[in-house]
């Protein structure tokens, strides 16, 4: 590798990561194995461009997005970087540094057949098949790329490691087929693009991955994206702490985040309709933020009490919901049930439960605008309560939490956290805690002792996580500036 490449690099870190020289050292070998295990994979020389994506942590704001409320996360310095070049030809070819994950092989043609689920290279076709339906690449002429790639991003635990995976295998086949697009753009296309390895997700992963400023936390909001960047306290630290339990991505799990996506969209037509019938004004939404007090310049208190009458507290069967509604349950079943598959959720047998998740979804969007509210005046103990009211609304309403997840919070927020929650999906993953930047070394060390060499010991008959460093199970992750593409000499 010559000098100048080495040099193109450390730069690239610096920037990224607003790395001091130090650690811009520290962080460089990454970088050179990846090139020089790109050169052995593929018998060629140093790869044209390298790219990197972000995972993310998710500060507050826990599935709101896909319901139209903001989130505000953070894209932390664990990410994807993939060492690229292009094919003379359509082949797409990307080989994992991990030996774990076999070599992905496809041919860059619209429509791309799925593998089979959990298969990591669907995340790879998500990106290609997204870009080349969207026809921002000709799908004549596009050509394949080849790529080594590697994550320092913790696996299955809720800190977006898959659309990392996503933004990067997007930014590498664009790069390759020598065309750009705006970052904003391209955040709304992998958001739907994303959906084809199965679940009804939001934007907030992409667009934090590509978007994100170093030092600041991203305020989101949706439909259309609009994005905010918000200065972080110089004096409370984030720590990740990952519960050892996995955030599944299996057929259960990704019915159960489903089932959560179509709840809500069931409390969307249940309130639009009764708003209807009390103003006489048309509406016809699944987003309930269209029908947030703001928007329909109504007193909040009122909403909800319009809201309690049409959902109610019980359990719906979705033959009770046609009946409210009073559309045929064929019709309902269209409108909210459908899934990107083409499919049609199954309707558990306990029915739906439709309040607890609206109640939720409206409550964290409001935690949301109160927690920017917080940092900008610089309320570090109002920011902390907001995260813990978060995560009791997420275990409580939601239901996305788990007892090591509930644990583990606890742990934290006796051992100095100002606010602990689990972030992302949920069903098992992280925790992110504001703690004071004088007291993360003491918080590291006390929830070592409490949650990993305690309360893990304690459950032995729990499937816990094995990690080889601990340093991978809880560490303090800094916010960091969004993807980028490097292009090399």
């Amino acid at each position: 590798m010559t000098t100048s490449t080495e040099q193109q690099l450390a730069q690239f870190i610096q920037r990224s990561y607003a790395a001091p020289a130090g650690e811009v050292v520290a962080r460089l070998p990454r970088f050179t194995e990846l090139v020089r295990q790109f050169s052995k994979a593929f018998g060629t020389g140093a790869p044209h461009a390298i790219v990197r994506a972000p995972g993310r942590v998710n500060i507050i704001g826990e599935h709101t997005d896909y319901n139209g409320y903001p989130v505000f996360p953070m894209a932390i310095d664990r990410d994807v970087v993939m060492a690229v070049s292009a094919s003379s030809d359509q082949t797409v070819e990307v080989v994992n540094t991990n030996p774990r994950y076999e070599r992905c092989l496809f041919e860059a043609r619209f429509p791309l057949e799925p593998y089979s689920q959990g298969d990591w290279g669907n995340y790879i076709k998500a990106a290609v098949n997204g870009i080349l339906e969207a026809k921002i690449v000709d799908r004549q002429r596009a050509l394949g790329f080849r790529a080594v790639v590697g994550g320092t991003i913790p696996e299955s635990a809720g800190l977006s490691s898959s659309s990392a995976l996503v933004v990067a295998a997007a930014l590498a086949f664009l790069t390759s087929n020598n065309t750009t697009i705006g970052t904003q753009t391209l955040a709304d296309l992998l958001a739907h693009a994303e959906r084809y390895v199965g679940s009804e997700g939001g934007g907030m992963d992409q667009a934090v991955s590509l978007l994100a400023e170093a030092r600041k936390g991203l305020k989101i909001d949706f439909f259309p994206l609009r994005t905010q960047s918000i200065d972080l306290p110089t004096d409370l630290e984030f720590v990740v702490c990952n519960s050892l339990i996995r955030a599944p991505k299996t057929e259960s799990a990704q019915y159960a985040y489903n089932r959560r996506v179509v709840e809500c969209r069931l409390a969307a037509v249940l309130l639009s309709k009764a708003l209807s019938d009390r103003t006489g004004k048309g509406r016809r939404t699944t987003l309930l933020a269209d029908m947030s007090p703001d928007k329909l310049k109504m007193d909040e208190r009122e909403v909800n009490a319009i809201a309690e009458q049409a959902i109610g507290e019980e359990p719906l069967s979705l033959a009770e919901i046609s009946q409210r509604l009073q559309e045929p349950v064929e019709a309902v079943r269209a409108r909210c049930l459908t899934l990107k598959s083409g499919g049609f959720l199954a309707e558990p047998r306990e029915g739906f439960l439709v309040w607890k998740r609206y109640r939720h979804v409206v409550t964290e969007g409001r935690r949301v605008e109160a927690a920017v509210q917080a940092l900008q005046a610089g309320n570090t103990e109002i920011f902390g309560e907001l995260m813990n009211q978060s995560h009791s609304s997420c275990r409580d309403d939601f239901e996305i939490s788990c007892p090591e997840l509930d644990a583990l919070a606890s742990i934290s927020r006796l051992n100095g956290a100002l606010g602990a929650r689990l972030t992302g999906a949920g069903f098992g993953g992280c925790t992110v805690n504001a703690v004071p930047t004088a007291r993360v070394d003491e918080f590291i060390r006390r929830v070592t002792s409490e949650y990993y060499e305690g309360f893990v010991t304690q459950h032995r008959g729990r499937e816990f996580i094995r990690v080889q460093d601990r340093g991978d199970a809880i560490f303090r992750s800094r916010a960091s500036s969004g993807a980028a593409i490097l292009l090399l000499n």
